[in-house]
């Protein structure tokens, strides 16, 4: 069969799909990875197409999945209403400051762990899986209470986007992936920068980040997108209205008098950034982790 010719990559292969066992097996699969779609995706439709019922629709029985009519500028006038504007630039500033703070710190942390290898790196190494081990619970309190007031400088960062950005630049995931990366980046370019005598940090902008961009790509992405719908950290530290992040504002709007349906439609903004996101970047959200490098 056509459909099963050059599979030469993943489980089953060409020959494999030759024996009927292995076509019902691929079969049951993809029915699977269907009726799983349709699990993730019919919420997200329902979303979108009960924002443009009426009131009176939203709460009629037998429900009906598709609205009388649709209102395209209903759109327009719910994000006028509730100047989600607002939420997105305070939302693209938070995030794209994590992404700043991830990539340069922990592209630097895992440099260091890799490359120039200071004493006691076994030891740090350890210390951060056991960390990775820590129920977020435990962090939450103690890191609020610095954020409130920093120890010895006593000063407050709250109402600001520095505690996530600070604990972006901490993460210990991203150290050692970002290491593992740097770790198949032979070493004989390096010690050849320092016989040249290049700094470290030169050797960091002008060797490994450009043999590294596939990381540092899958990293940026997934930071971002991940805290585009931040909602914890924002809503303990900031009470600034001119702050507020989606996570935040879709959370107020759930709680306030705004009818369903127009509640409907601030859920599908909030969804909107990530979807435009993983359209773009897919190719890095999905195969990024297993990116090659230059290897020794």
């Amino acid at each position: 069969m056509k459909l099963f010719k050059n599979m030469d990559k993943g489980i089953l292969t060409d020959s494999d799909m030759k024996q009927p066992k292995y076509r019902i097996l691929y079969g049951c699969m993809f029915l699977f990875l269907i009726i799983d779609m349709l699990v993730v995706m019919v919420p997200v439709i329902w979303i979108l197409l009960s924002g443009f019922k009426d009131v009176g629709e939203m709460y009629q029985i037998p429900t009906k999945f598709f609205p009388e009519r649709f209102d395209i500028t209903k759109l327009f006038e719910v994000w006028k209403e509730l100047k989600f504007y607002k939420y997105y630039a305070s939302t693209f500033i938070m995030a794209g400051g994590c992404v700043a703070a991830d990539i340069i710190v922990c592209g630097l942390a895992g440099y260091s762990l890799s490359k120039i290898k200071p004493a006691g790196t076994k030891i740090i190494i350890m210390l951060m899986f056991w960390l990775m081990l820590l129920p977020g619970s435990m962090r939450t309190v103690p890191l609020y209470m610095e954020f409130k007031s920093f120890p010895v400088f006593e000063f407050s960062m709250l109402n600001t986007f520095w505690p996530m950005w600070l604990m972006a630049a901490s993460n210990i995931f991203d150290i050692i992936l970002f290491k593992n990366f740097f770790d198949g980046i032979s070493t004989s370019l390096v010690e050849a920068a320092r016989v040249d005598g290049a700094s470290d940090l030169k050797i960091f902008g002008k060797i490994m980040v450009p043999l590294s961009l596939p990381i540092f790509m899958t990293v940026g992405v997934l930071t971002f997108n991940s805290n585009i719908g931040q909602f914890l950290w924002p809503y303990i530290t900031i009470t600034d209205e001119r702050l507020t992040v989606i996570g935040v504002a879709i959370y107020k709007i759930k709680n306030s008098n705004i009818t369903m349906d127009r509640q409907m439609l601030s859920f599908l903004f909030a969804i909107i950034p990530q979807v435009v996101i993983f359209i773009v970047f897919q190719k890095y959200i999905m195969g990024g982790i297993n990116v090659g490098g230059v290897k020794e």
